[in-house]
């Protein structure tokens, strides 16, 4: 039962988060100029402790769609600032399964966190990539920077 809050409260925040995105379509004045600009990163984590340490543990590649639009009084019924959904994709980098726990923080030009998504991974297999779907709707270019704080990993039997 508790899988499925979360994920209903997930589909919840996904459609307040793309309101502002899909209020952009709505706009009709021809001055207003609309654009979707993607941008896309990758994190490589490493294991820090037990039979991991030191190895690699999976890579973490974030896109975004960003939609920008000019100029804002064009828009009268655009958002208020431009915005872009980031998507997550985890692939195995291990040569053994593994379950991870772990917190995924985009960073703002100076390395601080501006939104966080903390997750766990129940088993991830060697070369798997998982597709996590959307995990923040941000002001923020990924491109500017991500990094993954490994929590817990396990080697799984």
């Amino acid at each position: 039962m508790l899988g499925r809050v979360v994920i209903e409260s997930r589909r919840r925040i996904a459609l307040v988060a793309m309101a502002p995105l899909l209020a952009v379509g709505a706009c009709k004045d021809e001055q207003c100029v609309v654009s979707t600009t993607q941008y896309s990163t990758s994190v490589t984590s490493t294991g820090s402790s037990g039979p991991t340490n030191g190895q690699p543990i999976a890579r973490f590649d974030l896109t975004q769609d960003f939609i920008s639009h000019t100029p804002y009084a064009a828009c009268a019924q655009g958002p208020l600032q431009d915005v872009g959904v980031v998507r997550l994709k985890v692939t195995s980098l291990s040569a053994a399964p593994l379950q991870i726990v772990y917190e995924l923080q985009g960073t703002n030009a100076e390395g601080i966190p501006v939104w966080s998504y903390p997750d766990s991974i129940a088993s991830l297999m060697p070369s798997q990539m998982l597709d996590v779907g959307q995990v923040s709707v941000t002001p923020t270019h990924v491109d500017k920077g991500a990094r993954v704080v490994l929590k817990r990993v396990d080697v799984v039997p």
